[in-house]
């Protein structure tokens, strides 16, 4: 699954760069230089936004938000509606104390 998925993403990819090679040969030869260059470089930045907002809505379920990506930087980190959960490496019980309430033991792992 992870190899399809890498498949996908280099031809997306590849699709977007051949997309904006495209606009560009098409707009350097149909406008005088100063001006193709302007048009060139400003495609090129709402195409790369336009990706930005398509792999934010994605990621956090709407495109105009980056509350996603800011609750996982200040709070809990939260996948898919599940919180992180720790265990403890001494007994396994899961908590979200400093030390274990079963054994006192302050090393745990984390996982969903």
């Amino acid at each position: 699954m992870n190899l399809n998925n890498n498949k996908q993403f280099l031809l997306n990819q590849l699709v977007w760069m051949g997309l904006s090679i495209g606009i560009s040969l098409t707009v350097s030869l149909l406008m005088p230089f100063p001006i193709s260059l302007v048009a060139i470089i400003g495609t090129f930045l709402l195409i790369n936004f336009y990706l930005r907002k398509r792999m934010m809505a994605r990621m956090n379920g709407d495109g105009n938000s980056y509350g996603g990506v800011m609750d996982g930087m200040f709070g809990p980190m939260q996948f898919n509606g599940s919180s992180v959960k720790y265990h403890c490496m001494n007994c396994g019980m899961e908590h979200k104390h400093v030390a274990c309430p079963k054994c006192g033991s302050k090393m745990k792992k984390a996982g969903l």
